[in-house]
């Protein structure tokens, strides 16, 4: 799916406040059963670097926090609500038909469902495959993370890189990892219905 719209969608009020790396980063490495030397030779980092960084006293620079996400194997995102989601449980969202925050592109029209569970690691969408061609692209779109498609409805063709073109119809599940470029688009007389699944560690 497009990165910008997948952003679009997940990013709601509550989201957009303050976030403290310090306190999810150690949350991150207890969790783990990390110390900071452990933590720091995993990660690429000093453990006093660490250690500043968890007490507020140093605000990490972009390539510090790409080192601490790949040395504990997380998004970003997942990082910066590590703590949040440790607490997070007997959890339960309704979206009604119909009722969901809606984002509509050239490409296609997406409905966002269980959008008030923000600490959940997914992305879940109903979304309406808009585009008839693979010329109605420019270019592949290419993320980290990975994806899974139902269908619905119609009849869809799925592009990725690396490999021809699959044709799906209603029942039929596809997935995929995001990182290779991939499009949809809809064979039907009508838009094509999907379910789409998505990664959302890596939509920030």
């Amino acid at each position: 799916m497009w990165k910008t719209e997948i952003r679009a969608l997940s990013e709601t009020p509550a989201e957009t406040g303050p976030v403290d790396i310090g306190a999810n980063l150690k949350a991150l490495r207890l969790a783990r059963g990390r110390t900071l030397a452990a933590a720091a030779a995993q990660c690429g980092v000093s453990a006093a670097t660490l250690s500043r960084i968890e007490n507020g006293q140093l605000s990490p620079t972009f390539d510090v926090v790409s080192k601490i996400t790949e040395g504990f194997g997380v998004g970003l995102r997942e990082l910066l609500s590590f703590k949040a989601r440790q607490g997070f449980a007997g959890w339960r969202a309704l979206t009604r038909a119909g009722e969901g925050r809606v984002v509509e592109t050239p490409h296609y029209r997406l409905e966002l469902l269980g959008e008030e569970v923000a600490a959940k690691p997914y992305l879940v969408f109903r979304a309406e495959i808009l585009a008839r061609a693979r010329e109605d692209f420019e270019a592949l779109q290419a993320h980290p993370g990975q994806e899974q498609v139902i269908v619905q409805s119609g009849r869809v063709q799925v592009w990725t890189e690396h490999y021809a073109p699959v044709e799906l119809g209603p029942g039929d599940s596809f997935a995929f990892d995001s990182a290779m470029g991939h499009a949809l688009v809809s064979l039907s007389p009508e838009p094509a219905v999907v379910l789409w699944v998505c990664d959302a560690r890596e939509t920030r």
